[in-house]
């Protein structure tokens, strides 16, 4: 029969006309998709080491220092900044370069020296420059700091012992891989209109009705401006400093930020409203308007204020103590303090913060008045990214302010005292004064935020969490690594609210967020994952040049006005909706233009961002909000900032041929786009709204991992999310450099298999590298009991020739260095010659034998210490025996190795109760390994399939993508070619070919033109009887992954062992050989099945069994004493033997003997009597034999 299917597919192979690839086969490795996935971490980075710490520490005020007796002014402020690649100890006399895997291995961190200048200028003398080391900075992999940077070649990086795919993006911290989590953040520089509840409890006469703008500086400190709406039809400005909440009239910001009168205010508060078009699509003005802005004048008015010098020197007088360094200055100094670092400090132009305030409080009016909707803050429309090199620079901002503080502080003591140790004109004696402040402290910080994810701050920085802000970045699969660098978490605060709306799946979400790779627990919908087409934009063009932003700005300022918008003036009267937009580039009004030009305006930049001539950039967001009844409050909004998301599509307008027609888009703008999908077409809609924009492919809405599923369009939704968390969860090939690695603990499968049935994304982001299981012959079929319940049958002859096999590794760092022990001990690695039982173990230097099997509880190690003579070793904990893999030394001090790292391997062959799954979230645990002469067997190729499951798995849980795997992996595996299983790859076959034949005809052809049923069914014969099954069986390959969930490290039992000592039941934990928990759930089953008996047998014989003496008399257990005879007292004291004289229980309280009755109870009952007795509550037992009875 075997014969006659290879005449057949040899007569029918030309007919096949599914289209295969063989990826392997590829000269080189294209890791530029990679690359991709990890860039917006180390862009950030790098922009921060070379442009934003300095940026950065120009925004810092200088400190001065003033000497009365001498009259000396000394004036201390920040220059420039460097951070050096890491270098190693200065133990020898050159200082090496210090490499990732070296910090893996030794439990160091990687990071350079920071240096940074401090000027010092004596009245109005020449500044000088001093240079101070402040510690060690953390380098993260691959940027321009690291000393990978250069090896782009894989065979440079497995030189360096490091993986061929290393992409970076991560920080090594004591040995250990961290990165920093991506946070979800308010868009800045954008206003934002919404509606709280929490608004009205600020005081009295304020309302639900805000509008929130998140102003963002040059060097990414955030100042948040809330400008709330009250009763009276008033407003007030709202801003933290030193975390407490200030509020102050509109009227008074708007009349302190430039010379303007009553009139000018009003008019441009009222241009939005016209008669001409109330209650228009569009109009957002009404005539309460003008009512409200009258309110606002006459706030000003009764608190006598007229002219800008007026509200200037109100607003100083009353900022005056607030204002660290400015005591000294007048009030409108100080006014002009407050209104440059906390109003819209983006803004550097007193006449742009006008108008900024100004449309903010039009925005804010039209959503009091209902003609537009507030804008949804949980939307991704409206939110942005904190990126890692953001948050290092405004933690390291405070923490230079401090330290900077803390030295003007120590100087001015200094100057102060009485006697005159200190001279102030002495520079010398200065830095002495600056050095005691511990300016290496701040290097230590920034690791010490890295190391824990904790924000050690005041002010809070103007986030809304303060730890969970680094992840490890766990290597348990590739999978689950490039993970972290893909995951947005909305963040902490949001975990605990009791509303929903913040984990929805918004639309809004479309191309930016995958929809299924989310976990299913408790942050289902707060941490999600990008897309694989969604990038983050950087400081950084895509030719690697540091964009000039104040170049772009201007471009695109002349192309608007070239098409027709008016620039902003001050005090130009202009009018509003719908006859006249706001223009905005990044939250600064620009000017006006009419609504007639607009949609052409969009247009000519949509071409020109995709223009390679043009200066405009190509990531530039274009956020035209058309005009519309009660909707979202109309404008022009355009953002060149960093942090944004955006992802590419096809712009219709532009032919191909002409110029790229590849545009990046942001989430602001997509909801107002029409975007057709290959999937879907127009729906419906061609006529009236054509698309102008297309999708390049239906799988950009998919993130990395949950591309990597077969065909995951003809699965439940549910179902791909279980796969996106399982396909994280698997035991795979975690890293080729494993013997460069010191990793607590990695997983490893022994003989992993690229899978037959493949998506594109295997090859684009060479997943084959790192595979992740096992190609099974899986037959569906009830065969026996055993597969109940997503329970599989395993072939026992194919788990040992090797299927799914793994190791575990386990390495243990052992420092004699960091132990804490006296100073007269001297301890190194060594065995003792006395005892030679551990020799077969144990090395003569006291390190065990590469490849020597432990078994458990046998030591692997040996120390000896050289003053007392002792040997310590360090034991095999746990069950299981081990292997040593690998042992590495220090060797520093060559004379005694003080550090080792051991690893161990342990074997975890599959087993009952281990836990498997498939690529379509079909999940279950091994319930047997059968035999192989037990299994069932094909009639036609006589194959034994390596799995059974049950065919109840799929009705259920729909996974058809499983089924048509199946099919084509059998196929695939006849021709030798891996199958294409993309997703939606049959719509967008159609619309290339104009093919109707469906998936499932195309596998099928493919089978049954190798003389293999079209469904592939197969007849089967029992293993046990060998007679045929009474109907055909679904059998093909299916690629399963092993999970870590392994019984061998979830078992636990018991029968004797440790006891809590205040309770003396058994203790928890698995580690500690502690008892499984028997709750009150459990008692109430045994209860409610009538097992009484077996309930005592649990909690009390089994468990704290203690034998009393209770006074029948009184009822008491904590009187009663036991009273040795005076003859065996006057024994014991001789020093004779005791004589065996009876106990004497005597009950205190009662002062007698009599009544004494031993009763069996647990002791815990002895312990909740104490702890009764001691807050005056007596407990009494009445005894069927005693008094009171």
């Amino acid at each position: 029969m075997a014969s006659n299917i290879n005449k057949t597919h040899e007569a029918k192979s030309g007919t096949v006309e599914r289209k295969n690839w063989r990826p392997h086969l590829a000269p080189e490795k294209d890791y530029e998709a990679l690359r991709e996935i990890f860039k917006h971490h180390i862009d950030s980075f790098d922009h921060m080491v070379d442009h934003g710490i300095d940026a950065m520490l120009m925004n810092i005020k200088p400190v001065e220092v003033f000497d009365k007796v001498s009259n000396l002014k000394l004036r201390i402020w920040f220059g420039t900044s460097e951070i050096f690649p890491p270098q190693k100890e200065r133990s020898s006399r050159l200082a090496d370069a210090l490499y990732p895997f070296e910090c893996r291995q030794a439990k160091l961190s990687y990071s350079g020296k920071f240096m940074i200048d401090l000027y010092f200028q004596y009245g109005n003398d020449i500044a000088i420059r001093e240079r101070f080391c402040l510690g060690q900075f953390p380098i993260m992999l691959k940027s321009k700091r690291c000393h990978l940077n250069a090896a782009n070649d894989p065979k440079k990086l497995v030189s360096l012992k490091e993986e061929p795919s290393e992409m970076g993006g991560y920080f090594i911290l004591n040995g250990l891989e961290r990165v920093i989590r991506l946070l979800i953040l308010n868009k800045r520089n954008y206003p934002m209109s919404t509606v709280r509840s929490s608004f009205r409890e600020r005081r009295e006469g304020y309302t639900d009705k805000a509008v929130i703008i998140r102003c963002v500086r040059e060097d990414q400190s955030a100042v948040t401006i809330k400008l709330y709406y009250l009763n009276n039809g008033s407003a007030r400005v709202g801003f933290w400093i030193q975390g407490r909440e200030y509020l102050l009239p509109v009227g008074l910001i708007l009349k302190a930020l430039t010379e303007t009168s009553d009139h000018e205010i009003y008019v441009s508060l009222t241009c939005c409203y016209n008669e001409k078009y109330d209650r228009v699509k569009g109009s957002v003005g009404t005539q309460l308007v003008g009512e409200r802005a009258k309110i606002i004048l006459d706030e000003l008015q009764s608190l006598s204020l007229y002219t800008r010098t007026q509200c200037l020197q109100h607003i100083g007088k009353h900022f005056k103590p607030l204002m660290v360094g400015l005591e000294n200055e007048s009030n409108p100094v100080i006014a002009d303090a407050v209104l440059r670092d906390y109003i819209f400090v983006h803004l550097d132009d007193n006449n742009d913060k006008f108008n900024l305030l100004i449309f903010m409080l039009q925005k804010l009016f039209s959503l009091v008045d209902q003609t537009s909707v507030p804008d949804n803050s949980d939307s991704l429309q409206h939110h942005e990214v904190l990126l890692p090199g953001h948050l290092i620079t405004i933690y390291l901002k405070e923490k230079l302010q401090d330290w900077l503080f803390r030295v003007k502080k120590a100087l001015q003591e200094e100057v102060g005292k009485e006697k005159k140790l200190f001279e102030l004109s002495s520079l010398a004696d200065v830095r002495k004064v600056a050095e005691k402040n511990s300016p290496r402290q701040i290097g230590a910080a920034v690791e010490n935020l890295l190391k824990t994810g904790k924000l050690v701050t005041q002010s809070g920085l103007d986030l809304q969490q303060r730890a969970g802000m680094t992840v490890m970045a766990e290597r348990l699969n590739f999978l689950r690594f490039i993970s972290h660098f893909r995951a947005v978490h909305r963040g902490s605060a949001f975990a605990g609210l009791r509303t929903t709306s913040v984990r929805k799946l918004l639309p809004e979400s479309w191309g930016f967020l995958c929809p299924v790779h989310t976990p299913d627990g408790e942050p289902c919908g707060l941490l999600n994952h990008m897309t694989a087409s969604c990038r983050i934009t950087s400081y950084y063009d895509s030719e690697g040049k540091v964009k000039d932003f104040l170049e772009v700005r201007k471009s695109i300022s002349k192309v608007l006005v070239s098409i027709g918008m008016t620039p902003s003036v001050p005090k130009l009267e202009q009018a509003g909706p719908p006859e006249i937009l706001c223009v905005q580039l990044d939250g600064r009004v620009i000017g006006s233009i009419p609504s007639e030009i607009v949609e052409n305006a969009v247009s000519h930049l949509r071409r020109l961002k995709v223009s390679a001539t043009s200066l405009i950039p190509e990531d530039l967001e274009v956020g035209y909000v058309p005009l519309s009844m009660g909707g979202a409050y109309p404008g022009l909004f355009l953002f060149t900032s960093a942090s944004r998301f955006v992802r590419p599509v096809k712009n219709l307008l532009i032919p191909p041929e002409e110029s790229n027609n590849i545009e990046q888009i942001g989430p602001f703008e997509q909801v107002y786009m029409e975007i057709s999908c290959p999937d879907g077409g127009n729906g419906g809609r061609k006529d009236v709204f054509p698309a102008t924009h297309d999708e390049i492919h239906p799988t950009g809405i998919l993130s990395v991992v949950a591309n990597l599923t077969p065909w995951s369009d003809h699965n439940q939704s549910p179902r791909n999310m279980y796969q996106c968390q399982m396909g994280k969860q698997t035991m795979g090939y975690s890293c080729q450099s494993i013997n460069a690695r010191a990793d607590q603990k990695l997983y490893h499968l022994q003989t992993p298999q690229t899978p037959i049935v493949r998506t594109k994304a295997y090859e684009k982001y060479n997943i084959d590298d790192s595979p992740l299981g096992t190609n099974a012959i899986v037959a569906v079929l009830a065969y026996s009991g055993y597969d109940m319940e997503d329970a599989m049958v395993l072939n026992k002859s194919s788990v040992d020739r090797g299927m799914c096999r793994g190791y575990i590794y386990q390495t243990e760092t052992i420092d004699l260095a960091a132990e804490k022990r006296s100073d007269s001990s001297q301890r190194s690695f060594g065995r003792s010659n006395l005892d030679k039982s551990n020799h077969h173990l144990i090395d003569s230097d006291g390190l065990p034998y590469v490849g020597q099997r432990i078994g458990p509880g046998e030591p692997y190690n040996s120390i000896y210490d050289e003053v007392t003579s002792k040997v310590r070793s360090n034991r095999l904990k746990g069950s299981d025996p081990a292997y040593v893999d690998y042992v590495a030394v220090d060797v520093k001090n060559k004379k005694h190795i003080q550090k080792a790292n051991i690893r161990l391997r342990y074997p975890r062959n599959p087993i009952i109760g281990d836990k498997f799954s498939s690529r379509h979230g079909q999940k279950g645990v091994c319930s047997q390994l059968w035999p192989d002469t037990d299994m069932p067997f094909s009639g036609t190729t006589g194959m034994r399939p390596d799995l059974i499951i049950n065919p109840h798995a799929f009705p259920s849980r729909m996974t058809i993508g499983m089924l048509l795997e199946s099919i084509a992996a059998k196929g695939g595996a006849l021709s030798g070619d891996f199958v294409d299983a993309t997703p939606f790859s049959s719509s967008t076959a159609k619309k290339s070919d104009g093919s109707d034949k469906s998936l499932v005809d195309e596998l099928g052809s493919s089978l049954a033109a190798r003389g293999f049923n079209y469904h592939g069914l197969e007849v089967l014969y029992s293993g046990v009887y060998g007679t045929e099954l009474t109907c055909e069986i679904f059998i093909g390959p299916v690629y399963y992954q092993r999970l870590r969930h392994m019984v061998s490290d979830k078992f636990q039992v018991r029968s004797t062992g440790k006891v809590d000592q205040v309770t003396r039941q058994p203790i928890k934990g698995r580690k500690r050989g502690g008892g499984v928990r028997f709750g009150e759930m459990e008692r109430d089953s045994l209860l409610a099945h009538g097992a009484a008996y077996l309930l005592h047998d649990r909690l009390h014989t089994s468990s704290d069994h203690h034998i009393a003496d209770v006074c029948s008399l009184c009822g008491s257990i904590l009187t009663t004493s036991i009273i040795q005879s005076r003859k065996r007292v006057v024994m014991d004291m001789i020093g004779l033997p005791p004589i065996r004289a009876p106990k004497k229980v005597t009950c205190v309280s009662c002062q007698t003997s009599k009544g004494m009755e031993t009763v069996a109870m647990p002791y815990v009952f002895r312990y909740l009597a104490a702890e009764l007795a001691s807050m005056n509550i007596k407990m009494t037992l009445q005894l069927s034999n005693g008094a009171g009875a």
